[in-house]
């Protein structure tokens, strides 16, 4: 039996000492490791991505509020440009600036800036799942983030939608901070909750939304005390309290949102004109949906709904069940303790954000195109949540058997690097992504919209300079022959921004008087392919857009 113990007493000394020599991973420093990886995938991608159609129109919107600022308030062309004055310009006054400095490319600035701004996001909802869950909860979130096409995708090339994303989610987490602070909140909680909100107002006026996200959390404290003290006065002292220490956040939201968004400031009734805009916006093209065209304003009440459940990962729908499936069981286990616990309140926070923008569009019905971009700021709340999910389905595991635990966390690595695989295929078009449910992007194809921002019309063009080189080439023509003419069947700048001088391309909005075009795969352009197409621009099993030889029309 002695030597039993012995032999039991070395093996636990040597596993002591593997121990201290290869210590067990630590979820934070490993959600350092992601994100610094994330950060290293920013800065290699960012200078692939081509111009979407909105960026032409926004980057002038941040020139002219560059010239505002610059000519002391004289040049208030930003206020008439287009429909541009009911948006804030946060990202691209920021990014004119930058611009008037920055080495690279108009656009490859803005696309750096934008993939920034996409990774300050997913920090955000890092530090959100943190102070809900935990560390490691924190850590499948950061992979989450990172893997959900949607978040990568838009981050480069959406400078409306994505910048508001990212700070939607900012503003969550310090709401929810200051409710696990109360009743009290610090300092920094109040500036940091003015900076992210006034980021997020100065972006686009339906932020005012977020405030609603927090409506259940008071409204459930404020029963909770009152049920507890039996006193009115305490509950009010209390609220007084809690929102006299976030007083300080709301010098900071109007200076933010008067800088970034000027017009808002020049009438007392220009925030409510922009809100009641946006509610009912004035577009009246047609939406692909399920394979079926739809008037804007005539979309199904599915239409939202059933798209996040297309384009998020699979894995992350899983974890939106399984986070489901515990929350409900949470609060079951807790009863009423729960309208007074912060943890719980500060869940009700993130769960409206999910769900209080889906109700409003199946209820109001607003107009909306492009897939879900103008509803992306509800991605990251959902993919924290799903996150949570993932790490209680991993805690519940663990405490039945740590082979289960083991398994699916191999799962989860499985399923991560199929995702990479996935993004890697479809690069640099990621935001066209559609999950196994649809058939993937080449099931998509033909059902739902694509490339609806024609950034594959970069590589097209690029393509097409190309061929025509070869056939310059191959025919010994002269290389400065005569300019060719080329029409681009979307936003011009999305391929004319590409052409080389070399290749003596211009832009031509006359078909007849072209020798080239370029455009993407769809209804509105199926016509210019009367010509012989002379290549296609495909991912996943999708093509995208393509370049057709017009020159015999020309005679």
């Amino acid at each position: 039996m002695s030597m039993i113990a012995d032999i039991t007493a070395r093996d636990a000394t040597a596993m002591h000492v593997r121990r201290r020599r290869f210590p067990p991973l630590d979820a934070h420093r490993l959600s350092l490791v992601l994100l610094g990886v994330l950060g290293v995938s920013i800065l290699a991608t960012f200078p692939d991505y081509g111009v979407s159609w909105d960026e032409r129109v926004q980057n002038t919107y941040g020139l002219h509020l560059l010239s505002y600022y610059l000519t002391a308030f004289q040049d208030r062309s930003a206020f008439h440009y287009i429909n541009l004055r009911y948006y804030g310009g946060a990202f691209d006054l920021i990014a004119a600036i930058v611009n008037t400095f920055s080495p690279l490319g108009e656009y490859e600035t803005r696309h750096l800036l934008g993939g920034m701004i996409g990774f300050a996001g997913t920090v955000g909802a890092w530090r959100l799942a943190r102070l809900l869950a935990g560390e490691r909860a924190g850590l499948i979130v950061v992979a989450l983030m990172a893997l959900t096409p949607l978040v990568y995708g838009h981050s480069f090339i959406n400078p409306k939608d994505a910048p508001f994303a990212c700070a939607v989610i900012w503003t969550i987490y310090y709401c929810c901070r200051a409710i696990v602070e109360a009743p009290r909140p610090t300092r920094a909680t109040a500036i940091g909750f003015g900076i992210a909100f006034g980021f997020a107002l100065g972006t686009r006026v339906v932020a005012v939304i977020a405030l609603a996200y927090c409506a259940p959390a008071f409204v459930a404290y404020t029963v909770g005390r009152y049920r507890e003290s039996r006193s009115l006065r305490v509950v009010l002292d209390e609220q007084r309290s809690f929102f006299g220490a976030l007083l300080p956040a709301l010098p900071i939201v109007l200076a933010i949102t008067a800088i970034f968004w000027p017009w808002v400031v020049q009438a007392p009734g220009n925030l409510e004109t922009a809100f009641k805009l946006f509610s009912h916006f004035p577009w009246q093209g047609q939406v692909l949906f399920d394979g079926h065209l739809y008037k804007s304003d005539e979309l199904p009440a599915a239409y939202l709904p059933q798209l996040l459940a297309l384009q998020l990962p699979e894995v992350a729908l899983f974890g939106l069940l399984a986070a489901a499936a515990f929350l409900v069981r949470a609060a079951f286990a807790q009863g009423l303790r729960s309208l007074t616990d912060p943890k719980s309140l500060s869940y009700s926070v993130v769960i409206a954000a999910a769900l209080v923008p889906l109700a409003h569009f199946i209820v109001d019905r607003p107009i909306i195109y492009n897939g879900i971009r103008h509803y992306l700021f509800m991605v990251p709340p959902v993919v924290v949540l799903a996150g949570i999910g993932l790490d209680r389905t991993y805690e519940y595991l663990r405490r039945h058997s740590v082979w289960f635990s083991r398994g699916f966390a191999a799962a989860l690595g499985i399923a991560a690097a199929v995702q990479v695989t996935i993004m890697a295929q479809l690069h640099p078009y990621e935001y066209i992504y559609y999950n196994a449910f649809t058939g993937g992007v080449a099931g998509a194809a033909g059902r739902y919209d694509l490339d609806y921002w024609g950034l594959s019309l970069a590589e097209a063009t690029r393509d097409l300079e190309h061929v025509i080189a070869q056939e310059r080439a191959r025919t010994k023509a002269d290389a400065d022959a005569r300019p060719l003419a080329v029409y681009v069947c979307g936003d011009k700048e999305s391929a004319a921004y590409f052409f080389n001088p070399a290749s003596h391309l211009h832009y031509t909005n006359e078909p007849s008087l072209a020798d080239y075009a370029v455009g993407i795969r769809g209804a509105e352009c199926t016509w210019e392919i009367k010509g012989p197409v002379l290549l296609e621009v495909k991912r996943a099993g999708a093509y995208l857009s393509y370049a057709s030889d017009l020159r015999d029309r020309r005679g």
